[in-house]
């Protein structure tokens, strides 16, 4: 196996060979630069406690959430019937539903029981002063290393639908994740007990036999070919519609007597009912439709909307949605089926094993028929993108219900899945020439905080053939955005992504939301963008989302607004998990000219949670 394969699951100090490598390493540079730092170690350390008892101070004052994460491996057969090794929290898949109000601190205790690292991620969350609590090995932290524990701080200013995950190796599709879900009572335009009389969350799911690692590994050979591995079943709040033992490879160990029960909900009749939509899928574009019934959107990530109508909704990887369904009153069936449609149309093989069809039942309480009919297929799209953007207005006087504002600053860079003779043909993930890899060794917020330097990056060859250099790595694409004008408080990026790749690529921005003002799919080679068509974008009732979808062979303008109150590095990165892994992520530094002193002491915070320093 090419030893290319292994190195992206190297997540900053992950294993105990590497940590003690690493953490000698560090503590070598960090004697040697010692005098260049603007602190001394021993005083980083000191108020980083003391930032932290002030914040303790502050905690008790305030509602706080606490949640207990214990991570391992167990061994599930339930969601179809295949016996497979998964990564758990709590013994639970999906994991344990995280809620919470605007405004409560929330602290996650993590305990790493795996034999290899782990982080976690809160995807949606703007982490406004808490950069240091993305989540993201090499970029904000080192990964929490195998029997370790690590407690996320985070103040949460925004309400809406959101989700967990790892964002290490292939720790999310193999089931470290979950739901999140934040409210701000009395706030929001949709209100429980008025617009609507119960809620539910539908996690949905692509579900692979093979362990995550094992398939990314095919992924990255000559094997693939270069496509995507494709899912062996769908599942809605980790079950499958039914036992898959007539249809799985023989490789695999499945039990015909596994007691498989499909999820489902009980609908009174009449009622109204908030569906939250998670697609925490690691490749399927999901299509939900609830037969005999109209999905009303309310909205579209943590971002609320004006009320639509729609009978389906395609929603991409890493995406969620909010449906107001009222239940059938009256008719002839007390059970209908909710579907949630992988669309194929963006597989590049067929699959034997997999039923593209994901399916939950919606029992139709105070109606004695039991017939399940079958309701009309709606049509759907050939291609994997976005719900039509036109559907989707902000609330009316709302937050987000003014125009786009015009742009500071233009980044352009195209995307691409490239396979490098020097690289074996392997399927590796670029922006520009550019295919990330973690910074093993020194995580990119703690070299630009000063706490330790690039060149303690354990040296890997690099993907793209660059060397290592003094700021970054070799394979760390990230783009400084400066807040040292003390006129602007804020600024607006305007994001050119051109993807001229045969399909789609769902891409999330963590730490902020962005206003979507263009997207275009064209012919191969003629859908890149151009100036001229700056006359095009659209900037008023734009929805405001953090994860959005560049189509194939063509380009998506975003805009998103960076501000002084919230410095750091921000990952960038296509949500298909086997095309992050394989590289497709740059960053932005948002404000480090300018950052506020408690920056440097979350990171160092952190630090003394995994390194123990001599005195």
């Amino acid at each position: 196996m090419h030893w290319l394969l292994h190195v992206p699951t190297l997540a900053c100090l992950a294993g105990v060979v590497m940590i003690a490598r690493t953490t000698a390493a560090l503590r070598s540079t960090w004697r040697k630069h010692a005098a260049h730092h603007t602190h001394t170690w021993n005083s980083l350390q000191s108020r980083a406690w003391s930032v932290i008892a002030h914040m303790n101070d502050a905690v008790s004052k305030v509602r706080v959430r606490e949640f207990t994460f214990d991570v391992a491996r167990h061994v599930l057969s339930y969601p179809d019937g295949v016996a497979k090794s998964m990564v758990l929290v709590n013994r639970l898949f999906p994991g344990p539903t995280i809620r919470a109000n605007k405004g409560d601190t929330l602290l996650v205790h993590v305990n790493n029981h795996l034999n290899e690292s782990t982080s976690l991620h809160f995807h949606g969350l703007h982490q406004r002063g808490t950069n240091a609590m993305d989540g993201v090995p090499g970029v904000t932290q080192c990964g929490i290393p195998p029997g370790e524990s690590f407690t996320y701080r985070i103040v949460l200013s925004q309400s809406g639908t959101f989700w967990w995950h790892s964002h290490s190796s292939t720790h999310r599709i193999d089931g470290m994740a979950g739901a999140m879900v934040v409210y701000d009572l009395g706030e929001e335009q949709y209100q429980l007990g008025r617009d609507y009389d119960d809620e539910v969350i539908m996690f949905l799911q692509d579900y692979y036999h093979a362990p995550g690692e094992d398939m990314f590994n095919w992924y990255l050979s000559r094997s693939s070919a270069g496509f995507e591995p494709v899912p062996d079943n769908g599942l809605v709040n980790g079950r499958a519609f039914r036992n898959v033992c007539s249809r799985t490879h023989e490789l695999y160990p499945c039990s015909s007597i596994e007691d498989v029960r499909s999820t489902q909900f009980n609908f009174v009749r009449g009622k109204k009912y908030r569906l939250r939509v998670i697609n925490a899928a690691a490749f399927a574009e999901i299509n939900v439709s609830l037969d005999r019934h109209v999905l009303r959107v309310i909205e579209a990530d943590s971002s609320e909307t004006e009320s639509t109508d729609v009978h389906f909704a395609p929603i991409a990887p890493g995406q969620r949605y909010s449906f107001i369904v009222t239940a059938e009153s009256s008719g002839p069936v007390s059970q209908v089926t909710l579907r949630a449609d992988m669309n194929t149309n963006c597989f590049n093989y067929r699959n034997p094993t997999l039923d593209p069809e994901i399916r939950a039942l919606v029992n139709l309480v105070d109606d004695s028929s039991s017939i399940v009919k079958r309701a009309t297929i709606w049509l759907r799209s050939l291609f994997c993108r976005d719900l039509d953007p036109n559907l989707l207005v902000p609330v009316s006087f709302g937050p987000h219900s003014d125009p786009v504002p015009p742009f500071d600053y233009r980044v352009q860079v195209w995307t691409k899945t490239l396979k490098l003779e020097r690289v074996n043909l392997a399927p590796f993930g670029f922006i520009n020439r550019t295919s990330f890899m973690p910074a093993i060794g020194a995580p990119n917020l703690h070299v630009a905080l000063g706490l330790v330097d690039a060149v303690a990056t354990v040296p890997v060859p690099t993907v793209g053939g660059k060397k290592n250099t003094e700021t970054w790595g070799g394979d760390q694409l990230v783009v400084p955005i400066s807040m040292k004008d003390q006129m602007k408080k804020s600024q607006v990026i305007e994001l050119v992504i051109n993807n001229p790749d045969e399909s789609a690529h769902p891409f999330h921005l963590h730490g902020h939301d962005m206003w979507l003002i263009r997207a275009f799919s064209g012919n191969a080679g003629l859908g890149g963008w151009k100036p001229k068509y700056e006359a095009e974008y659209v900037v008023e009732n734009v929805v405001p989302r953090d994860t959005i979808v560049v189509p194939r062979l063509g380009h998506a303008v975003v805009r998103f607004k960076v501000s002084d109150d919230n410095p750091g590095i921000w990952a960038f990165h296509c949500h298909i998990l086997w095309h992050l892994r394989a590289g497709m992520m740059m960053q932005f530094a948002v404000g480090l000219d300018k950052l506020d002193e408690d920056m440097s002491y979350w990171a160092a915070y952190y630090i003394t949670q995994h390194v123990h320093w001599p005195k």
